[in-house]
Formats: structure tokens, sequence, C-alpha cells
């Protein structure tokens, strides 16, 4: 499939993201009482509930890093506290960046207030200031002493993007991709593409024309091929070279959060077309990106091995320990009864089957950890797991019971137990649920451990003994 062969080449790439830099700042809390100041609600946060994430252009960067590609941002910055959790977030993402440090600026920080997983408030703390031509100078230096497959040009109306620096970076060769406002459009004629918004391309247009209209309009006008997104209702994409206009539904089974949505989308485009998609296949692949992104909480990305396996058809259970604590903070904050339970499960029988369907009666949702390769090796030496780990997860993905599955390669899931935190944990044995060593990991944060009778006679080690007993017998 090309699509996925595209997607095999984002490694290769590099690609240079240039824009407004956000740091996103989450306080999670809980609403249950009314200010008696003043007639607003109290947020409480606990245990200084607070998380750091990449926004704006900075997210467009860690979309095109999450993909295993190479990437380099640049951007402004101040010298002031909001900068260094962000620096501190780039080198995790391991994002090259090439900052305009400067004493006029504040680092942009959008601080959301987030109570029983919905937002309450929005606080923003920024002073947009253009860039000055000396700094143009030193970012032109920099990208001609460096190789780069493309340029996203990441635009939040915040000051990086000015005219002076567009004319400069069309002269260096490199196609550019840019996410543009309405605002500054006409710094962007002649670009490779522009992706506006639908309310964006109404009023680049000053028209409430339909998309297709719409792209034509701007494609004439600024000499650019057109996409635009349009939430809920898809994408359409329109060639200037050929003059074909192509619509694609959307991709998402479940709108949780369009928050950097736009983000993911341009970034896996411009990754895309660095990979020598076309335009219409690149489209294809970034509208099945932000279908994925919108099912998760705040700004996020996605995986090289998520979206292949979007294409491939794989089975969509099998999640990354990553993925899956997104899901289950969008289940809890729904109300769902989140039940775990883990194991080898190397060959599947009758005592695996019952077991999980004894503990997903416990809740509504179960979620099954399997021990990798290497901790499975640990405990039952080195002639097991007879199927490895891709193999058993995928094969109980496939059972209706599960709804997700996760690999762990700890000896024990306390620490998957820890940060999933299930309101049931279930273990099949006859011991007592003190003796087991995730009890106290579930019982810390008010959860509940649950013992399943096994089958006798049941086991995997029971099978694998009579199939050599019968291959002995012969």
């Amino acid at each position: 499939m090309k699509l996925i062969e595209t997607i095999q080449e984002f490694p290769k790439k590099h690609i240079l993201v240039i824009g407004d830099l956000i740091l996103d700042e989450y306080l999670f809390g809980n609403i249950n009482r009314i200010n008696p100041e003043a007639p607003v609600p109290v947020l409480n946060v606990s245990n200084n509930n607070r998380e750091h994430r990449l926004g704006g252009a900075a997210n467009t960067a860690n979309n095109v890093a999450a993909l295993g590609a190479k990437c380099t941002v640049i951007g402004q910055v101040g010298n002031d506290k909001f900068k260094e959790p962000m620096l501190e977030l780039f080198k995790k993402a391991n994002i090259n960046t090439f900052l305009i440090e400067r004493n006029d600026f504040t680092t942009i920080k959008k601080t959301r207030l987030v109570a029983q997983n919905q937002q309450a408030l929005r606080v923003d703390f920024e002073d947009p200031k253009p860039l000055k031509s000396k700094h143009v100078t030193k970012i032109i230096e920099f990208i001609k002493s460096n190789q780069f497959d493309m340029i996203l040009l990441s635009d939040y109306d915040k000051g990086m993007i000015t005219k002076e620096l567009v004319e400069e970076l069309k002269k260096l060769n490199i196609l550019i991709i840019v996410d543009p406002k309405p605002n500054t459009i006409n710094l962007f004629k002649n670009v490779f593409v522009v992706t506006p918004n639908t309310k964006e391309a109404q009023e680049i247009t000053n028209s409430n024309s339909n998309p297709e209209t719409l792209s034509k309009i701007i494609s004439e006008k600024y000499n650019t091929n057109v996409i635009i997104t349009q939430g809920p209702n898809g994408t359409s994409s329109y060639n200037k070279e050929n003059n074909e206009y192509n619509h694609l539904p959307a991709k998402a089974r479940e709108v949780y959060d369009v928050s950097g949505a736009g983000d993911t989308f341009i970034a896996i485009l411009t990754l895309a077309l660095a990979s020598k998609a076309e335009l219409y296949e690149a489209t294809q692949i970034a509208n099945q990106a932000a279908g994925i992104v919108v099912g998760k909480f705040g700004t996020a990305t996605l995986t090289l091995t998520e979206l292949k396996s979007s294409f491939k058809g794989i089975n969509s259970k099998i999640k990354t320990r990553e993925e899956l604590l997104q899901i289950v903070q969008k289940l809890k904050a729904k109300g769902n009864k989140i039940v775990t339970t883990n194991g080898i499960y190397d060959i599947l029988h009758v005592g695996h089957i019952r077991l999980l369907n004894k503990a997903k009666s416990f809740g509504d949702i179960l979620i099954l950890a399997i021990n990798a390769d290497s901790s499975t090796k640990r405990r039952k030496g080195d002639n097991r797991p007879i199927n490895n780990q891709k193999e058993r997860a995928e094969i109980v993905a496939n059972l209706a019971t599960v709804d997700y599955v996760v690999l762990f390669d700890e000896d024990t899931p306390e620490e998957l137990l820890n940060q999933l935190q299930p309101n049931i944990h279930v273990k099949g044995g006859d011991y007592n649920a003190e003796d087991l060593p995730e009890t106290k990991t579930v019982h810390k944060y008010g959860g509940e451990v649950k013992i399943v009778k096994l089958v006798e006679g049941k086991s995997t080690t029971d099978v694998i003994n009579k199939i050599i007993n019968s291959t002995d017998n012969n």
C-alpha cells in the first residue's frame, strides 16, 4: 500500500518548523463549591496536579518528532521562567532548537484550568512582538548552514512570521507549507500549499461559498495549492497544477478534544509531502492522523506505529502505555468503571477465557496487560514465551471481552497500575489479595483488588506438558 510506504519514509526526513512557540499548561482539579468572595466556582488543585505540554508551533514540531522524523524548530522566547519548561520538553522530545531569545519578549504560555476533565477557564500570558531584521539574518544564515527537506510555517499571529522572513525563506528553494492566519495570508503568495480551516478560508475570501469554491479562489489569488480543514466535515484539497479538487470525510470515531488537531494535520501533511506523496495522498494521511489525535485529551501526538496500524487495519485495541493513559482519562471522565488484569497469555485456553469474562463483569472497560517477551523470559525461562508478544497481543485483542491490550516489560504490573489507576484490578489464583505485590499500589489510590479462582488443571504450562508427553508417546 503506497500510503504505508510513504509513512515508512518519515524517519528519513528533516523538517524545519518556524512559528510562534507556546507553552501549554494544564492545572487539573475539582470544582465542588462556589467562592464566598464572588459568585465564581473554586478549582481545587491537589498535589500540584500541573502538566506542561508543547503548544502552537512547538506542538507542530512535537508531532513531527513523534513520527520519528528529525525536526528543528525556530521561534521566539523570552528570558523568563516560562522558557525553562519549554526547553525541557524540547529536549525530551528530541527536537533541535534555534531560539531567538529576547529580553523584550514574553514566552507565550496558555494556562488551562481543568475540572472533571473539562476546561473551566484559560489564562493567556503573552506580549506579541514582531521579529526584527537582525533576527531574520541570523535565521537565514542558520538555515543555509543546514539541510532541510521542507519548511513548515506555523503562524499563530504572535510576531514570529513576518514579511521580511517569509520573503527571505522563499529565496532558499525549499518547499514551504503554511498554516496561515487570514490577516497574514498576503505573505504566502507562491508557497507550495496553505492549510486554512473553513472559518479562515471564508475570512480570506470574504465569502461563505462551499469549500471547493473557496479553495479555487485562494489558489488563483495566491498561486498556491490549498487544503481546507473542516473539522467534523472532513478535509478538502485543491491541486493548482491540474485543477483537481477532492474531499475526504472526517476519520474520527469520537471527538474528545480538538486542541492541536490542526498542528497534527499540517505536521503529517508536511512529512508526507517531503516523502514524495502527491497532494491528495498526503492529505489522506494527514486526515487519518487528525482523526486519531482528536480522540485524545489536550494537545497530543501520535506514533509512527499508531498511524501505520490505522491504515493496515491492525486491531486498534492494542495501545501503547501513553495512548492508553489518554483513553482511560477520557473513559473515567464519562463515568466508566475501569477493570484491569494481567498475565502472559502465551497459549490461550479456557482458564484464560473464564477469567477474562469474570473480570469484565466487574466493570465497563477491561484492559488486559500482557507481559512482554523480556519479562516472560525472566519469569518462565529462556524457552518461553512460545508465541512472541506481538502475536499474543493480537490474539487476545480479538476477544470480544477485552477492550484494550497493553504490553509491560516490568516483572510486575505495579508501575502500570499506578499510572492507569483502574477501579478494579483482577488476578487469578488461590491466594489472598494481600499477598500480591500490586495490591498495595491499587489500595494506595483507592482501588480494589479481586481474586478469581483459576480453573483447575488449566494453565499454559499444563498445555505445554501435555503436548510434550503426547509427542514422546508417539
